[in-house]
């Protein structure tokens, strides 16, 4: 079998590079037990310098991949320097052609999954770690852990950084690497076509006790995520986790016409109302969150120059193709996505009564239209947040569907 030993830089007394509110040693242990987890899943044998936040001398190390007679040796750290450089590098001892090999093999494999764009290429250098081995070595700088950009990179696309550095080592050890599709089967995809309708997304919202403005939204969030190519139901949910189902009570209220408590371009504290981006109206609010969930997802077309989306960083894009992995990534909690993927599947469950069914249970009533500036009148049934009316399928027309005061308006979504 295969042996890979992995050394996660620092450790204990030795913090590392600082960064960001980031320390290299805790970045560095956590990316290199992920990466020692998918090569035990590619039935490669794995050791560890450390597995733990202890510090441990270069030369032990060193040492200790020697006794086990390993046939690579991987260090994995983080760079810094003034804040203001970024990307990715690696390094091989001067003259080692293996190394040297590897060493590529890595980078190539980072560069190739999208995360950076900037690569700082492979170099040579004489750290103890690649001098004092006896096998063929390479060190990652994974990123500048004091530039915000890459701080980032390091805290939410740690996973992607960590299956890339492993590609580019079962890719050198001439292993081929096989996805693990089990769990993410079970996922819910952030792409693809609408997986309930607008009556459905009403009546959930309506359930939950939702603002009423947040209940009229709902065929905005509908229309604006269907032309992105994301499921309706994930902006709507999402939207509902984020304000509370539009009641707030945080430092946002509705008037920044924020529908998922997006920040500026600069960022900020999340108790700072002042971090948080104001839009000039709920349609360039929502398409900013849509723009936002398609780069996670990695839509095609994105990232795009054009969008209101004003923290739009191309390294996102593909960190998060599934509701359930936006925890930890597009918010802190880890529990971020599940919450959400729960209130999905309650939106695809909600049961909304047929117009026969809703005969039954109300009496019809006359309802006004107003059908480009010409009055009609209709038997549907009207009341607050819930309208049954048949002009629904003048939506697949191209038309806008408006519910104002008991009255409904009908124009083309062009129309002013």
């Amino acid at each position: 079998m295969v042996k890979v030993f992995l050394d996660p830089g620092h450790g204990g007394s030795d913090p590392g590079a600082l960064g960001n509110g980031l320390r290299e040693k805790d970045i560095a242990l956590s990316a290199t037990l992920k990466i020692g987890e998918i090569l035990k899943n590619h039935n490669v044998e794995v050791y560890y310098s450390r597995t733990t936040d202890v510090f441990i001398e270069l030369s032990e190390r060193a040492r200790k991949a020697n006794n086990i007679g390993t046939n690579i040796f991987v260090s994995i750290h983080c760079n810094a320097y003034d804040g203001t450089a970024k990307g990715v590098e690696t390094y091989s001892y001067p003259g080692a052609v293996q190394g040297a090999k590897l060493s590529k093999n890595i980078l190539d494999s980072i560069i190739a999954s999208g995360v950076y764009a900037s690569n700082r290429g492979t170099k040579t250098a004489n750290f103890a770690v690649l001098r004092e081995t006896n096998m063929t070595a390479a060190l990652v700088e994974m990123a500048f852990i004091d530039n915000p950009q890459d701080a980032d990179i390091l805290k939410y696309r740690q996973d992607d950084l960590a299956k890339a550095i492993s590609k580019g080592i079962l890719n050198y050890l001439g292993i081929k690497y096989v996805a693990n599709n089990k769990e993410e089967t079970k996922k819910t995809p952030i792409i693809g076509k609408a997986t309930a309708t607008v009556e459905q997304m009403k009546k959930w919202a309506m359930d939950k006790g939702a603002n009423q403005k947040f209940i009229d939204l709902a065929p905005l969030f509908y229309s604006i995520s269907n032309k992105a190519g994301i499921n309706p139901i994930v902006t709507y949910t999402q939207s509902a986790k984020e304000t509370g189902y539009m009641k707030f009570g945080g430092v946002l209220d509705i008037t920044y016409n924020n529908p998922c408590g997006m920040k500026i371009l600069a960022g900020g504290g999340d108790k700072d109302p002042n971090a948080h981006k104001r839009f000039e109206n709920w349609e360039e609010g929502i398409q900013a969150q849509v723009d936002h969930l398609a780069l996670y997802a990695g839509a095609n077309g994105y990232p795009k120059s054009n969008t209101p989306d004003p923290r739009h960083f191309p390294y996102l894009k593909g960190s998060a193709a599934t509701v359930e992995s936006l925890g930890g990534k597009w918010a802190p909690s880890s529990s971020y996505g599940t919450d959400i993927a729960k209130m999905i599947k309650e939106v695809e469950n909600t049961k909304v009564p047929s117009m026969e069914e809703a005969k039954e249970e109300k009496q019809l009533n006359k309802i006004k239209i107003d059908l480009h500036g010409k009055q009609l009148e209709v038997k549907g049934i009207y009341e607050e947040g819930a309208n049954y009316i048949p002009v629904r399928f003048l939506e697949n027309l191209g038309y806008k569907i408006d519910w104002k005061n008991g009255a409904v308006t009908i124009n083309y979504k062009e129309d002013k």
